[in-house]
């Protein structure tokens, strides 16, 4: 169970802490801010259709088509469990919506598309260059998660770092994963059991569905103002910059050369162009 008011506040922290972040780094690295947002990506040579196409290129979309399904899901949950009316104060320990909501748990730290973007956010607010190739694993996210993330949000002073403490733990990722949780209301019990305990310091053995429900809000909000910030961020830079036409570090495919490119925003169609 959580609380509107501990809702409302861990709701704000989130959204303070990503806000704060991406205010910081348009003040210090307007170039990396503006490239963040025109979502500069590289393309693998794999498709032979590529070779005789730039490899870097702005405005990549397909990332966030993957990741479609899932966060139009998450809104549609949270819309209909966390709305908090009038009448409703708190949520319930509805059974199966918390199975619902280990899934959609699993499924934000599982998201690659998600991590991706979280990535280049803790490098470049880091001081870090952009990174145009990112290769997320396919097992064992939790070190990527906690070393290549956390840690860069934790040496800039990002508040993003303490949201992802508060939010992820592999423990009830892997759990729920691989079906070894069960929940326990036997007695007046309200708590989460993970069988995949196995007595390391930093594992858990369980939780209770109050302390679930801080962590289950802590992640699917640091998931959802991602996306909804930078998308607002973006289509304020022109009225931030007071131009269309931005400066920005772009590698040359043949020669790996890094060139200051001018690219433009088109407001009315929300698209980045050379």
């Amino acid at each position: 169970m959580i609380s509107k008011q501990t809702f409302s506040h861990i709701d704000k922290e989130v959204r303070d802490a990503i806000q704060n972040t991406l205010d910081n780094l348009k003040k210090n690295n307007s170039s990396n801010y503006v490239l963040f947002l025109a979502q500069g990506e590289f393309l693998e040579k794999d498709d032979k259709n590529l070779l005789n196409f730039d490899l870097y290129v702005i405005d990549y979309r397909i990332d966030e088509y993957k990741d479609k399904t899932r966060l139009t899901f998450l809104t549609n949950f949270l819309n209909t469990f966390y709305s908090f009316t009038v009448n409703k104060q708190a949520t319930d320990d509805n059974e199966q919506r918390i199975h619902m909501e280990l899934m959609i748990y699993c499924h934000i730290w599982e998201s690659k598309p998600f991590l991706k973007k979280l990535y280049r956010l803790a490098h470049i607010t880091n001081g870090k260059d952009y990174d145009w190739k990112v290769s997320i694993p396919d097992m064992t996210k939790w070190k990527f998660i906690r070393h290549e993330i956390k840690r860069a949000f934790d040496s800039s002073g990002s508040k993003l770092s303490e949201i992802i403490k508060k939010g992820f733990h592999s423990s009830l990722r892997n759990a729920f994963a691989h079906s070894e949780f069960s929940l326990d209301t036997i007695g007046g019990n309200k708590r989460i059991w993970l069988d995949t305990y196995k007595g390391d310091k930093w594992d858990i053995q369980e939780i209770s569905f109050d302390e679930w429900s801080k962590k289950f809000a802590y992640s699917f909000l640091l998931s959802y103002y991602l996306l909804i910030l930078t998308q607002k961020s973006r289509r304020n830079l022109i009225k931030d910059f007071k131009t269309n036409k931005f400066n920005i570090k772009y590698p040359d495919s043949q020669t790996g050369k890094i060139n200051d490119v001018n690219i433009i925003y088109e407001e009315d169609r929300d698209r980045f162009s050379r």
